[in-house]
């Protein structure tokens, strides 16, 4: 069996280019190229010398001097590769895998944070999080003390979807589902609705408060009950006959697939509070966001 590769060092890489190893170390701290006193056929040298080595600059001190690991951390505060867990976040982590790529950029996957007292956390002795420039936080719930001290310590992260498990000013991306899901209720209220079967989770997110909010605020004309519904649904069409219902609304599109699979009825209709491009049951064509 042979034996594991020694590391390669910056005096190799100066004696392989033959430079000075204060010039491999200029040459790797100049990240725009903007050291003048490094002429560009040195600069080369060391460049196809490292090439030649495969060296690799250690992250962690990278991160000391200031300088960029070109790393993107992703934290999820739940489970995020289970068959279950992937219909969630499978579009997701596709999205940071194809920007993280674009952008030049290696992607570090934290998993080592266990679940202890049934909460996950990011800053956990495990958490290798000062390697990477920055974090991509997801998951349905977040931690409110994580989110406060990424904050508090100008850490570069940014959260997907809308937090209010803190007051602090938490940097997200997302969908602003209470408007679209008004747009939604004004037109089923256009089409002559009157009853309307709101079908969702019982989950205490932000983006599923962002949605029972605006089904309170929908049109007058329209009256809209919510159903809190679980795995079974095989009773869903007696629950929409005994509502009167001529709508049916679900939180997200794989629940409004379920819906679909568990009603046979085709004069209902039926809309997802959620992006539903391609999400088709049996040749219809599912409403929701597009």
């Amino acid at each position: 069996m042979t034996g594991k590769p020694g590391k390669v060092t910056q005096r190799e890489i100066a004696r392989i280019a033959g430079v000075s190893q204060t010039t491999v170390s200029m040459v790797l701290n100049d990240r725009d190229g903007s050291n003048i006193r490094i002429p560009d056929a040195t600069r080369e040298r060391v460049r196809r010398a490292i090439e030649q080595s495969t060296y690799v600059a250690d992250p962690a001190a990278r991160r000391l001097a200031g300088l960029d690991n070109k790393i993107l951390g992703v934290f999820t505060y739940e489970s995020a590769l289970t068959p279950e867990s992937m219909d969630f976040y499978g579009p997701l982590l596709n999205g940071i895998e194809r920007a993280a790529e674009s952008l030049g950029c290696d992607l570090l996957f934290f998993t080592s944070s266990p679940v202890e007292e049934g909460r996950r956390r990011l800053f956990h002795r495990n958490t290798r999080l000062r390697l990477a420039d920055g974090c991509v936080l997801l998951g349905q719930q977040m931690d409110g003390e994580d989110l406060e001290r990424l904050v508090a310590e100008s850490f570069p992260f940014v959260a997907v979807g809308r937090r209010d498990e803190t007051d602090a000013p938490v940097p997200y991306v997302g969908i602003d589902y209470g408007a679209l899901t008004g747009r939604l209720l004004d037109r089923a209220a256009e089409l002559g609705h009157e009853k309307v079967l709101y079908l969702h989770r019982d989950l205490n997110s932000p983006t599923a408060r962002d949605r029972l909010a605006a089904i309170g605020r929908a049109p007058g004309a329209l009256a809209v009950a919510p159903f809190i519904v679980g795995d079974d649904l095989s009773d869903l069409p007696q629950v929409v006959a005994r509502s009167g219902a001529t709508a049916v609304f679900a939180e997200d599109a794989f629940l409004v697939e379920d819906a679909a699979l568990a009603l046979a009825d085709p004069s209902l209709s039926l809309a997802a509070l959620a992006e539903v491009r391609g999400h088709r049951i049996g040749g219809r064509t599912l409403s929701g966001f597009h």
